[in-house]
């Protein structure tokens, strides 16, 4: 019996404050969109926290929601991409509640992390990694280069959580070419009975190109050195498992999660 190929499908996250067709994460998935034939879902939102301040200023966002919503449909009638719109919130679950129902039915998720704003995007992105189930891809703002995976730089070291992010990475972004594994600091402390060679052997069986580059760490946050090594490489997207576990109800991130979040520079795919 023949197995037909399902379609994937990812999440958008795009509030008002921060959405841009000409960068950033709407860019970046409307072209990814494009290029795999993903469906998507895009979660456009006006989290109204500015009649805390100005009551004309939240009906201007509201306005700009409705404007921001038309010219993506358009482009993605342009584009042929299958895209469902959700522009409100059911409360009844709780803003972070409700984002992660929707993104569980999802593939991939796909954010920004900014932290201007009351209702952030870093916190969302937060809410996601510890509780959605889903890998997300961050996207920097100016980002305006749009959606490339030919070659990926992963935070390497062996563990559980960055083996979950190198699976996610290679089941989502078909077209891989090259890999570099990324393990800073000391090599001792990567518990592997895998050389390189063998590693290489193994992605060139999956016809990718593979290799270890193992870097010193030196003055730089462990989330700096990361995306440092990952540019320096040529790399697209830099993928990376994220660590975090809830104390007295509080996230509690990993040193190179909290860094990432706090400052990306680059494409980065998060897997908890």
């Amino acid at each position: 019996m023949s197995r037909i190929q399902t379609r994937k499908t990812a999440l958008l996250y795009a509030p008002v404050e921060t959405f841009d067709l000409a960068a950033g994460p709407a860019s970046f998935a409307l072209d990814l969109c494009k290029q795999h034939d993903v469906a998507l879902t895009a979660m456009l939102l006006n989290t109204d926290m500015a009649p805390l301040a100005n009551g004309q200023q939240s009906n201007q966002l509201a306005n700009r929601n409705v404007e921001n919503l038309a010219m993506l449909r358009t482009r993605c009638d342009k584009d042929g991409t299958e895209v469902r719109t959700i522009d409100t919130i059911d409360h009844s679950r709780g803003y972070f509640p409700y984002v992660n129902d929707h993104a569980r039915l999802h593939d991939l998720v796909i954010c920004g992390t900014d932290n201007s704003y009351l209702l952030s995007e870093r916190m969302v992105c937060e809410a996601i990694l510890f509780d959605g189930g889903r890998p997300i891809l961050l996207i920097p703002h100016r980002h305006a280069a749009g959606y490339t995976a030919t070659h990926l730089a992963v935070a390497w070291d062996n563990s559980r959580n960055a083996a979950r992010a190198l699976g996610d990475a290679l089941a989502l972004l078909p077209s891989v070419e090259t890999l570099t594994f990324l393990v800073i600091g000391d090599e001792k402390t990567v518990a592997t009975s895998i050389e390189p060679d063998v590693l290489a052997a193994i992605m060139a069986s999956r016809g990718i190109k593979a290799s270890l580059r193992h870097v010193k760490k030196g003055a730089r946050g462990i989330g700096a050195a990361l995306q440092d090594e990952a540019r320096s490489a040529s790399a697209d997207i830099l993928v990376m498992g994220a660590f975090g576990h809830s104390r007295l109800r509080q996230f509690v991130l990993g040193g190179a999660t909290q860094e990432v979040l706090g400052s990306l520079q680059m494409p980065v795919l998060m897997s908890h």
